[in-house]
C-alpha cells in the first residue's frame, strides 16, 4: 500500500503578518500625506492667485475713483457757476453764463467697484482659503462699504439729481442746451459764445408767466444748491473708498510678499 507524504509547510510567524500590515499601512499613510500635501499646495496657489487678482481689482478701482473725484470737481464748479448766474429778480440773471455751464452742471459720473475677485471668493467658498484673517476681514469691510454705504449715498444723490433735472426742463430751453452740448460737449463754452447763445434765446422762449417763471427758477436754484451740498456725502464715500483700497493693497502685498514684479509676472 502506497503512502503519500504531504510536504511540510512552515507556518509564518505573527511578526511576519504584523510587518506586512505595517508596510501596507505605511504605504497608504504616505500616499495620504502626499495627496494632502498636494491639495494644500493647490489651495495655497489658488489663495495667492486670488490675492494677486484682488490687488489688480483694487488698483484699477483706485484709478477710477481718483478720476471720478476729479471729474466731480469740474461738475461742482459748473453747479457753482449756474447758481451764481441765477439772481432775483430774474432781470439780474446772466442766462448766457447759466447756459454755458448747464450741461456740465447736470452731468453725472457714477462709480461701481470691480467685484470680480470678491464675487469668486464668495461664490466658490474661497474665503476659507485665506489664511491671513486680517486680510479676509479687510476684504469683507471693503465689500460692505460698496454693497451698503456707497449705494445708499448714490441713491440719495440720484434722487436729488432727477429732481433738479425735472426743474431744469421747466426753466431752460432744451433746444439751446442741445446746441451748446453739440458744439462743446460737457466743456463749458468760452465767454465769446455769449453772443451766439443770446441769439438763440431770442428765438426760443420759456412759455411761463413772469411770476411762475420766477417761482420755478427759485425752486430750481434751491434744488441745484441742495445737489451741490449733497456731494459732501459722495466725497466722504470716495475718500473712504481710496483709504480702504490703499490700506488693503498694502496689507495684501505685505502678508503675501507681493511685489510689483510679482504682479506683472502672474
Amino acid at each position: 500500500m502506497e503512502v503519500h507524504h504531504h510536504p511540510h509547510t512552515e507556518r509564518k510567524k505573527f511578526t511576519h503578518y504584523l510587518w506586512e500590515f505595517l508596510m501596507l499601512f505605511l504605504a497608504v499613510f504616505c500616499g495620504f500625506l502626499a495627496e494632502n500635501f498636494r491639495e494644500h499646495q493647490v489651495e495655497h496657489q489658488r489663495e495667492k492667485q486670488f490675492m494677486i487678482t484682488m490687488v489688480e481689482d483694487l488698483k484699477s478701482d483706485t484709478a477710477i475713483v481718483t478720476h471720478a473725484a476729479a471729474y466731480w470737481d469740474t461738475i461742482n464748479n459748473s453747479i457753482d457757476s449756474v447758481a451764481d448766474a441765477i439772481q432775483f429778480p430774474l432781470s439780474r440773471t446772466d442766462f448766457s453764463k447759466a447756459y454755458r455751464h448747464l450741461s456740465n452742471a447736470l452731468n453725472y459720473y457714477g462709480f461701481r467697484y470691480n467685484d470680480r475677485t470678491i464675487s469668486q471668493l464668495k461664490n466658490s467658498g474661497g474665503f476659507r482659503l485665506i489664511r491671513q484673517k486680517s486680510v479676509a476681514n479687510k476684504i469683507i469691510l471693503y465689500d460692505q462699504l460698496n454693497q451698503n454705504a456707497m449705494p445708499n449715498i448714490a441713491d440719495e444723490h440720484t434722487t436729488l439729481y432727477m429732481q433738479t433735472l425735472a426743474l431744469r426742463n421747466k426753466v431752460f430751453v432744451q433746444e439751446i442746451t442741445n446746441e451748446v452740448y453739440r458744439r462743446y460737449g460737457y466743456i463749458p463754452p468760452p465767454l465769446s459764445a455769449n453772443e451766439w447763445i443770446d441769439s438763440m434765446m431770442q428765438v426760443y422762449k420759456v412759455p411761463l408767466s413772469a411770476e411762475t417763471y420766477n417761482t420755478v427758477m427759485f425752486e430750481f436754484k434751491n434744488s441745484l444748491l441742495a445737489l451741490r451740498k449733497d456731494f459732501t456725502n459722495m466725497q466722504w464715500g470716495y475718500d473712504h473708498e481710496k483709504t480702504q483700497m490703499n490700506e488693503l493693497i498694502a496689507l495684501i502685498q505685505d502678508k503675501y510678499h507681493l511685489s510689483e514684479r510679482t504682479l506683472l509676472e502672474k
